[in-house]
């Protein structure tokens, strides 16, 4: 067993049937950035993982560069939440788009003489 692990309690929220269960998810430390994300993320996460895997056939292999790449993205979206400035700006941002806070493209390169 790893001696480094992180524990999450994730809801299984993708199977209709597990109406509210929680499951236990031991991961090893080098997945500990999942802590950054919401239940939710972590679901979206794994459901983008196991959505490139194929199906079971002899011929068929695992596309390892795009889960490599699917981990890569969830990781950096662990970062940026994991630092409270960059998440505190990105909050506000969703903020400001729900109140209409918005620029335009057009007038956005206008500004910026593009």
């Amino acid at each position: 067993m790893v001696s480094t692990v992180e524990q999450l309690m994730i809801s299984k929220i993708s199977a209709p049937q597990s109406e509210g269960q929680l499951s236990l998810l031991t991961l090893p430390a080098n997945f500990s950035w999942l802590k950054h994300l919401s239940a939710a993320e972590i679901a979206q996460f794994l459901a983008e993982l196991l959505n490139c895997l194929p199906m079971p056939k002899a011929d068929n292999q695992p596309d390892w560069v795009i889960m490599a790449d699917i981990i890569d993205s969830w990781r950096e979206t662990a970062s940026l939440k994991a630092d409270p400035l960059t998440a505190q700006s990105i909050a506000q941002g969703y903020a400001e788009l729900e109140q209409g806070q918005t620029v335009s493209w057009a007038t956005l390169r206008e500004e910026l003489a593009l």
